[in-house]
């Protein structure tokens, strides 16, 4: 898949994973850099490298072990973020398997890539469904978490 795509799903699974409006951001993020991240490996062993569940282990680890020493007491609940990001993360692999090139997922234990082969990941319309699904979950989400409140304001001050 496109890179944007694999950020709006990203984007997506944060906000599904948010609870408090006021913390969103930091789980949108976290969720957003995760599906970003396996694309890093795009000119050296590209669904190799980055590609595979030891590296989701690895960077989360990493992830958790710099949000633990950086927090500054802004994140209530740290747990929910590092998940996020492997969240995220995990989403790139599983929309890259959904390709006919797949992804190489216990490499380098086994070099032998794990395919379902039903979208090719330069496919415009496999693409625009995926960020459109996304955008249509962003929108409820947002909506969900703190529309209600907007639109009662913004009604308040009409009215």
């Amino acid at each position: 898949m496109k890179r944007a795509t694999h950020l709006f799903i990203g984007a997506s699974i944060g906000l599904l994973y948010c609870n408090a409006p006021e913390l969103c951001i930091f789980y949108v993020w976290a969720s957003a850099a995760g599906a970003y991240l396996p694309d890093f490996d795009l000119h050296y062993r590209h669904r190799k490298l980055l590609h595979n569940i030891f590296a989701v282990f690895l960077f989360t680890f990493i992830f958790w072990m710099v949000l633990k020493e950086i927090n500054l007491g802004i994140i209530p609940d740290k747990n929910i973020v590092w998940k996020s990001f492997a969240l995220g993360y995990l989403s790139h692999l599983l929309l890259d398997i959904l390709t006919p090139r797949g992804v190489f997922i216990l490499y380098p234990l086994i070099n032998k890539p794990l395919s379902a082969g039903i979208f090719k990941s330069n496919s415009f319309l496999a693409n625009a469904l995926f960020i459109l699904a996304s955008i249509a979950i962003i929108l409820w989400r947002t909506y969900e978490l703190i529309g209600e409140k907007l639109f009662s304001t913004i009604l308040g001050y009409l009215l």
